[in-house]
Formats: structure tokens, sequence, C-alpha cells
């Protein structure tokens, strides 16, 4: 019987091949390790994906700014606004912009002095801001800030139109040949109650800037031009200021039903998480068996934690277990199975914390149907413009700017759940129906993790994504595309390249000694952590040496050997009390022990669970 041990790590997969006789290793066949990149910059962890993909998206913006350019000069030319002769074109370079964009807002101009006039707004047509990807946008914010400054200066210099103010603020140089720039460029700045400068724009131009200066210079000119038609303005408006809509998500399929996922802020995931959470929770008491909690006092809870008053901070709020106690009258010696210092309170709905704000919806927003929830959620998350989502927020709500304002802006939790509607809703009411634990109410639904196999034999591994298809983003399923196109990837590059490295190996494997009867399989757990968990691993990481090194340095200072055994005494020691050396006792006397008496024979290791029954020597034993 052949057995494939496979050891699986980050950028490795180790494997043996051997012949099992009598249940005992009775030949080696053959093993060997195959090393491969993990997708990742050793230096910062990010995906080698990222430069890749800048550079595309730099690429096509410079594709699309040519082809725009293209298009409106061909249909300038077409209107007359633009000369047919490619060096007439060339010479109305010459002429200065911003004098043309000011000028026409009061005199005539010449149609091909309109045109230079219109390209130079295509090629400088403003920021134009997305909610969806700008919000937690540092960059974003400084544009934004620049932008009201701007607001500020026309007003306060009386100027029209953004090509106006430029035009003044040049004019209005004592010295010609130092203009201000018309360029923005991120300088220090003095923040708002701030001590420190910080970098920041004196002025932005916002998309709306351009726009509106594109439409008081077609009608000041359509008045002495009858050719300059509105329907010729919309074709080269649109020409001019067009940017294409992001990219629609893709979405995950559910795990049991062939429908999409549904995002983390949708109310039925929220109240499943919350109802999963509270199910799990056991009352324990000493010398007692913990128990389950009852209907009413799940209700109970549940009531508890949905009425919680949001505060004012944003973002959700927290009930503690001890107030849930009160909450329930348990007796003093009773508590939660679940409370610990890690574990000490249950997280409110985020999404109901958020919108229930006295800013927002304030208690409105429990009485609003589940429909009418779920639209204003959808808006939220999918808007991108934000002053039109403020206006449909006015006009569906009642609201005043303000408070639609605050809404507007509520923080929501990002991301999709595991589960569809279909499947939430169903497991949500076995949940609500009984004190039910996840499992059990999956059970009763009669739905099952994995009740899609089929018992199926391979003659070798697929490609991962034709058998997880409920775990990734779906791909074209066009049977003409590649393997990635067709069955869709898993995001984590990690997890993409070791899993085909793995299925690469093994296909190779059973293609020189045939399928093993039995595989073994060792898994690191980097594997699959995200570029955040590496990162706070690495931190860890960096702390324990440090940590280590002082304890070597330490143990130099007592004159002991810097041996692993003796730092564990030392950090040892040190846990008896981590903020202050002179109060770290025996736990069993009280009595106070130096650093001196680490090594002197005073004191001994002592183990929780005893050595000679357990055998554990382990760190968390001692």
């Amino acid at each position: 019987m052949l057995r494939l041990g496979l050891d699986i790590g980050t950028n490795s997969i180790g494997w043996w091949l051997y012949d099992i006789a009598d249940d005992q290793p009775s030949q080696i066949l053959d093993g060997g390790a195959r090393i491969f990149s993990d997708g990742r910059v050793a230096k910062t962890g990010t995906s080698l994906a990222v430069d890749r993909r800048n550079a595309r998206a730099m690429r096509r913006r410079r594709d699309r700014y040519l082809q725009r350019r293209a298009m409106l000069m061909k249909r300038l030319a077409g209107a007359g606004l633009m000369p047919a002769d490619p060096i007439e074109a060339k010479a109305l370079e010459l002429l200065d912009p911003f004098a043309l964009r000011a000028l026409g807002l009061d005199q005539k101009l010449p149609l091909t002095h309109l045109g230079r006039a219109l390209f130079h707004l295509d090629q400088r047509r403003g920021f134009k801001s997305n909610r969806k990807t700008d919000g937690g946008d540092n960059e974003g914010g400084k544009i934004k800030d620049g932008s009201a400054r701007l607001d500020q200066a026309m007003m306060a210099a009386g100027a029209r139109t953004y090509g106006e103010f430029l035009h003044e603020r040049r004019a209005a140089a004592p010295d010609p040949r130092h203009v201000p720039a018309v360029r923005t460029r991120l300088s220090l700045r003095q923040s708002e109650g701030g001590d420190k400068p910080e970098p920041g724009y004196d002025f932005y131009p916002d998309r709306h800037h351009l726009e509106e200066e594109f439409q008081k210079l077609w009608q000041a000119q359509s008045r002495h031009h009858p050719e300059l038609t509105e329907e010729l303005g919309s074709v080269l408006f649109e020409t001019i200021f067009y940017q294409r809509p992001l990219a629609p998500v893709k979405v995950g399929r559910c795990l049991f039903n062939p429908e999409p996922r549904l995002p983390k802020a949708h109310p039925l995931t929220q109240q499943r998480v919350l109802y999963e959470t509270v199910n799990n929770l056991r009352i324990a008491a000493p010398g007692q068996a913990a128990r389950p909690l009852r209907r009413d006092e799940r209700d109970a809870i549940i009531w508890a934690i949905n009425n919680k008053e949001p505060l004012k901070s944003p973002g959700g709020t927290k009930v503690s277990l001890k107030a849930l106690a009160k909450t329930l009258k348990l007796r003093d010696s009773e508590g939660f199975t679940l409370e610990t210092t890690a574990r000490d309170a249950i997280a409110c709905d985020p999404v109901r914390a958020s919108l229930a704000h006295p800013d927002r919806f304030g208690p409105q927003w429990s009485a609003l149907p589940e429909a009418d929830q779920v639209i204003l959620i959808d808006r939220l998350r999918n808007d991108a413009d934000r002053d039109a989502l403020v206006a449909w927020i006015k006009e569906a709500h009642g609201f005043d700017a303000t408070r639609a304002g605050a809404v507007a802006d509520a923080p929501l939790p990002e991301g999709y759940s595991r589960l569809g509607e279909t499947a939430t809703r169903a497991i949500l009411a076995a949940l609500k129906s009984d004190v039910l634990t996840y499992d059990k109410a999956v059970a009763a639904c009669g739905l099952h993790h994995s009740d899609r196999r089929t018992g199926e034999v391979l003659t070798a591994l697929p490609y991962y994504g034709e058998i997880l298809d409920r775990h990734i983003i779906p791909g074209s399923q066009d049977p003409a595309h590649d393997d990635i196109t067709r069955y869709g990837r898993i995001t984590n590059p990690t997890v993409h390249i070791g899993l085909n490295q793995l299925r690469r190996l093994v296909n190779k494997i059973i293609e020189v000694h045939g399928k093993p009867d039995q595989i073994v399989v060792e898994l690191a757990r980097a594997l699959k952590q995200s570029e955040d968990q590496k990162l706070e691993d690495s931190k860890k990481n960096a702390q324990n040496l440090r940590a280590a090194q002082l304890r070597s340095e330490k143990l130099g200072q007592l004159g002991q050997p810097d041996t692993g055994a003796n730092r564990i005494i030392l950090r040892l020691w040190e846990e008896l009390n981590p903020n202050d050396a002179a109060h770290r006792c025996c736990p069993y006397t009280g009595k106070q022990i130096s650093a001196g008496m680490l090594f002197s024979g005073e004191c001994d290791v002592d183990h929780i669970l005893p050595y000679s029954r357990t055998l554990d020597d382990s760190t968390s034993n001692r």
C-alpha cells in the first residue's frame, strides 16, 4: 500500500512516498521538496500582482486619454471648432487658453478659439470624486479640502468659473516673469487647530468646476454663434467629461445554493451572526456542568443587545458579558463560559448601531420595513455620487441636508458573508425557533457543508476551482477559456500558487508511481493568512526576538550561560509581574523572587499539570 506524505508550506512542499506493510513503513520509494515563490514581495508581503495591476491601470488611463482626445479633435473639426489642417490646428497652441476661457464668458470668440478653449478643458477636466473608493483615502481627503478652498477663493475673487479665476490670478501678478502656477502641487499647510503643518493643496479643481465652466462658456458663445446647438453641446460635453463607471464587484456563490452571497451589511446577515453568537453562550457555575441558555434567556439577551443605545462615536457598540449576566439576574457564582480576558463582551449589530445613531435615523431605523432597509443599505454600499445619494435620502426619507449627509457617510461593514439570502433566511429561522448552534441549525434546514461529495474516482487532481466552486468567486464558465478564467480563483496569491503547485506535484507522482492509497497532509497555518495577518505575525516575531535579545543581555549581566533553558527561566520570572520586578513573588509562599535567586537553587520551575503524568514540558504548562 502506497502512502504519500505532504508537508505544505508557503514556499515549498516536502513529500515522501513509501510502502506500508502491516501498518508499518516497509520501503521508501521516493521523496523530495518542491520550492516555489509565494507570489509576494519578500520585504513588504504585498502581492506581486499589485505592481503589475498598477502599471496596467496607468497604461489604460493613458490609452483612454489619447482616445478621448482624438475623438474630441475629430468632433471639433467636424463642427468647425477646430481647423481640419493639422498645421493650422497646431498653430492654435500659441493662444493663451486661460485668457480664452475668461474672455469667452463676455465676448464673442472665433469658433476655432472656442475649440481651443474646449480642448484645454479636456486636457484638465478635473478630479471626479467617488465615495466608494475615496472614503478612506487620505489623498482623496486632501483633494476634497483643496476643492473647498477653491470654492472660497473663487467666491472671494468674484470669479464665475475656474478658468476666469486662474486668468485673473495670473494677470494680477506684479511680475509677468513670475506668474502663479496653474497646476496644483502638494505643499505644507497649517492645519486647522493643529500645531504642525501638514501636506495639502492650496486649491484643487473638482470635476464639477470644469463641467460648470463648459456650460457657462457654451451658453455665452451660443448667443453669438447659432450653429452652436444644444445637441452639439451635449455631444462635446459627453466626449470631454464621460467617465466609465467602476466595474461591478464579483460576488462568490453561497455555500449551499447557487445564488450570490449576501453582503455583511445586509440586516439578515447581521441578525444571523448575532443569533449564532448568543446561542453559543453557556452559563457555568462552580461544580456544575455548563448549560445552554433557555429560549427566554436568549431572547432577553438579544433584546438587550439590540436596544443598546448607539454611542456618539462612529461604528458599533458592545455589551459586556457582566451586563448580560445582570440582565438575566444570574447569581454571583454564575457566569458565561465565553467570559475571558480576550472575550468579555458581545458586539452589537454594527449596521443597526450605525444607522440608529441619533444623528442619522435614530429609533426610526428599527421601525423601517426590511425592504426599505435593504434598499438604503444597497445604495449606501454602491452609489458613487455622494451628492446624488444625499438628494435621494432627502426625498425618500424626508431628512434635511445635514441629517441626509450623516446617513450617506454612515460606516458599514465591508465584504460579503458566505451564505446567500435563501440559506440565510432558513438558518436564521432555525436559530430563532430554538437555542441551536450554527451546525445544528444548518442540519435542521436539511443542509450540509459536504453534501456535494460524489465519491467519484479521478485519474488526476483537477484544477482546484472546479471542486471548490462554492468557496471562490465564479469565473466565466466558458469551456473555451483556461481553467482560471473559466472556474475562478482564490484571491489570496499564496494559497492560489500553493494549490496549483500541489496539483502539479501530485499529478507527476501519480504519473511516475501510480495513485497512492493514502495521502497524509501537514499544512502550514501561514498558508491561508492574509497580508495583514502575515504582517501581524511578523511584528510579534520581531517583538519576541527583541525580548529574547534582552534576556540574553540579562543573562550576561548575571554571569549565566546564554541558553534556551535559561532564557525560559527569565521569561517565566518576568511573567510573574511584567511591570514591576520588585513584586515578582512565588505563587505559593508570596516570597519575593529576585533575579539572583533564579540560578542559585533557591527556587524551581513548577508545572501546572504534573509532568510525571502528562510529559508536557511546554512553556504554557510551566
